[in-house]
């Protein structure tokens, strides 16, 4: 039987997060997109404006100015492009504002993502029942109220501030142009200014309820943890990784044990064992410790800093080495050997074994 949504408890695991970002499934909102970069382009309109209707009056000037001169074939892809160029020059900082800011955007709510797997072809939405379904679904007849109440609210926003400067609009009569186009930019400022805030507050409810279904999307079932842990494990990548992981935690702590070392038995360059002895814990001296090579240094390093004794011994070095692993004690065919290096070592500190 097919699982329902009830099932699905369980939040979801990294790897299924990072299948569904690899798939391009990611909580986002097209519509923070939009309103937030219209917004950013109104805003920097207001700042940018006078610098912007200074241009346009260079922009006619030298346009009338042209049409005084006789322009020929030959003058006319220079003149275009001059006007062109001129164009671009004026309206691209706000173009360029509003691709920075719309990369902005995309990058806080989804990061930085690369994927191809949305452009694969999905021949299943080729068919007209499932089309069909989509065309009456719930979703979309919730979508399209929403729509409705966007335009009646723009509408009302609209209305509101038009009617509130009706006054104003008989004093245009007698007002000079530079006024008058100062008096409107004003006005479509505060009517864009006022849709913008309302559509940036609808659009971040959007965003919330797009980041509430994904998150409700990824729930996983405890069966389905458990599949994805035993494929995990069976992985050989995760397996050495592990391994590698236990290796230098179990390196790490063998390291911490040679600071209480009671002595460090030596080869005295190859071979490295540190030993430590606690009647009231164990029977018999125990290997705390033990490596070759660099990880030998490394011992007889942590030994000379923390004042543990260094006895050089190649042959019980060697035989300890060989025959005992970390965390055992040591054998009796090695106790009369070990016993002495410990009194040895107890005499040097003045205690009695």
């Amino acid at each position: 039987m097919p699982e329902n949504n009830e099932d699905r408890t369980e939040a979801a695991t990294p790897r299924r997060r990072q299948q569904a970002r690899e798939r391009g499934q990611v909580a986002r909102s097209a519509d923070l997109n939009g309103v937030l970069i219209l917004l950013g382009a109104v805003l920097f309109l207001r700042f940018y404006f006078p610098v912007l209707l200074r241009q346009l009056k260079l922009l006619f000037w030298l346009a009338w100015q042209d049409f005084s001169i006789k322009i020929d074939m030959g003058m006319v892809y220079p003149y275009t492009m001059k006007l062109f160029l001129y164009i671009i020059k004026m309206l691209g900082p706000i173009f360029l504002m509003m691709l920075i800011l719309g990369l902005a955007v995309n990058i806080l709510q989804v990061g930085v993502l690369f994927t191809g797997y949305p452009l694969i072809p999905k021949w299943e939405r080729l068919n007209p029942v499932e089309g069909a379904k989509r065309l009456f679904s719930s979703r979309l007849f919730i979508q399209t109220l929403i729509n409705l109440f966007k335009v009646l609210v723009v509408a009302w926003i609209i209305y509101s501030t038009l009617r509130g400067q009706l006054k104003d609009f008989v004093l245009l009569v007698d007002t000079p142009l530079g006024q008058s186009v100062v008096f409107w930019a004003n006005l479509l400022y505060k009517v864009a200014l006022k849709i913008l805030l309302f559509l940036f507050v609808l659009a971040v409810m959007d965003y919330a309820y797009n980041r509430w279904e994904y998150e409700k999307s990824l729930r996983m079932t405890k069966e389905e943890i458990k599949e994805e842990l035993k494929q995990m494990e069976g992985d050989p990548h995760i397996k050495a990784r592990i391994r590698r992981v236990q290796r230098e935690l179990a390196k790490q702590r063998m390291m911490k044990e040679v600071e209480s070392a009671d002595v460090v038995i030596t080869n005295p360059t190859h071979v490295a064992v540190a030993v430590k002895y606690e009647p009231e814990k164990n029977t018999a001296p125990v290997v705390v410790a033990k490596g070759m090579r660099l990880l030998a240094e490394r011992i007889k390093e942590i030994a000379m800093e923390h004042n543990v004794p260094i006895v050089e011994n190649p042959v019980l070095a060697r035989a300890i080495y060989k025959t005992v692993d970390v965390g055992e004690t040591i054998p009796e065919s090695l106790y009369k050997a070990v016993a002495e290096v410990l009194a040895y070592v107890y005499r040097l500190k003045n205690r009695v074994i």
